[in-house]
């Protein structure tokens, strides 16, 4: 089983090592900080004439995203006598690409291993926006399920401890809902917490809101920036609702950077409600949240953006459509999106303690067979995608991959 930590020396090592291999350093940081030093190269020498860049931790948003690829992009568009006068002079604004001055001979004469033949952005999701960059820079593309991944190494534990979890039961908790971060793209969460509030929802759950690390932000100022994605209806929601609610903490006050790869184990709650990362956009991007309820055998609803629930099933998993509604899905606006999955958890808050017992039972089979999936099946199906889109691209862009030893990649990535 790969560690995630080691996921880009291992592609540089098994499929891509004779090209550049780009990937940014622990994901993606602010603007601000945006530099060549915000990427790392497994580089084997100046003669590589192909490059690849794994943008693959977080979604293609915004303008730190364009930096980057800028970054990488660098140095189309500029001549190699421009090349040549930064590299003899320490001015080179991606100081990585030549290296050292003495291969600039070498580039005069195989220009295709300065500008390279092709260029490849990888991503961790399936959007417009990822086909109109690629088209703008001209760069091909490959899509891997970089949080499946990544999930399957830090999750890995759980089966052992949860194999024998029982589903039905009683619990302490209807549901259980982790807001951590409640300010720009994932502000929807606010509303989220308002409409909680407003129905009386919160003492049937366990719910974290307004927690991040080592800084408490108040939900007031993200609702009163003009800039927010939050609608007025939404902004005027919550400041009626959470009048006397700064933060709500599950656990312990401040949590750590590693709290994506943390599951509390003290938590005893049927429903898992989660809030992913992308939301406001039309992306099928799905991180290491929506496994967090299936490896510890609970069902979930999703807030999250539309069609994320069908893209989770066309990995083999289950949802739980029949038992409650899940045509929330398929919402486009936002806060009615929002009001759909708060309508299906009231339903079953309300509930007498004999009916929710019948739910429960009808929520088992699935709330299994998704944590064997998850632990069996799913890394041989993102597997067998990863190395059949790397074929393809290998295909499109005229590489030879005759070397690659596809079924041992295969075998090392599913043990």
């Amino acid at each position: 089983m790969l560690q995630i930590d080691h996921v880009y020396e291992f592609f540089y090592n098994e499929l891509f090592s004779k090209f550049d291999v780009y990937h940014l350093r622990g994901g993606v940081i602010d603007l601000e900080q945006c530099s060549v030093h915000s990427i790392s190269l497994f580089k084997p020498s100046y003669d590589a004439t192909e490059k690849i860049f794994f943008y693959d931790q977080e979604p293609l948003l915004g303008k730190v995203t364009e930096e980057f690829l800028n970054l990488f992009n660098f140095p189309s568009g500029v001549s190699l006598d421009d090349i040549v006068a930064m590299a003899k002079t320490d001015t080179m604004p991606y100081d990585i690409i030549v290296r050292p001055v003495e291969a600039i001979d070498f580039l005069k004469n195989n220009p295709q291993c300065l500008y390279k033949n092709h260029k490849t952005l990888v991503t961790s999701e399936i959007s417009q926006r990822a086909n109109a960059l690629c088209n703008l820079y001209n760069f091909n593309s490959l899509y891997y399920f970089y949080h499946g991944f990544a999930a399957l190494d830090w999750y890995r534990g759980y089966y052992a401890l949860n194999y024998n979890k029982p589903v039905i039961k009683e619990y302490q908790c209807d549901y259980v809902s982790y807001n951590r971060i409640i300010n720009n793209d994932r502000s929807y969460r606010i509303y989220w917490v308002s409409k909680l509030v407003e129905l009386g929802l919160l003492p049937n759950g366990q719910v974290s809101f307004n927690v991040t690390d080592n800084v408490f932000d108040d939900w007031r100022d993200e609702v009163s920036d003009p800039n927010t994605k939050l609608s007025s209806k939404a902004r005027s929601h919550a400041d009626q609702y959470l009048t006397d609610i700064n933060k709500l903490i599950i656990d312990q006050p401040e949590l750590p950077g590693s709290a994506s790869a943390d599951i509390p184990r003290d938590i005893d709650a049927l429903w898992n409600v989660v809030t992913e990362t992308v939301f406001y956009y039309d992306k099928l991007h799905l991180t290491e949240k929506i496994f967090k309820p299936i490896v510890s055998k609970q069902p979930f609803m999703l807030l999250a953006a539309p069609g994320n629930l069908a893209y989770l099933r066309s990995y083999g998993f289950k949802t739980f459509d029949g038992i409650i509604d899940e045509s929330y899905d398929n919402i486009l606006d936002n806060d009615a999106r929002v009001d759909a999955v708060v309508e299906q958890l009231q339903w079953y808050c309300n509930l007498s303690p004999d009916e929710k017992r019948n739910v429960i039972e009808r929520l088992a089979p699935i709330v299994e067979y998704n944590f064997h999936h998850f632990y069996g099946k799913f890394r041989h199906i993102i597997t067998r995608e990863l190395l059949d889109n790397t074929k393809s691209l290998f295909k499109e862009i005229g590489y030879d991959d005759s070397t690659i030893a596809y079924d041992n990649i295969y075998k090392v990535l599913t043990n």
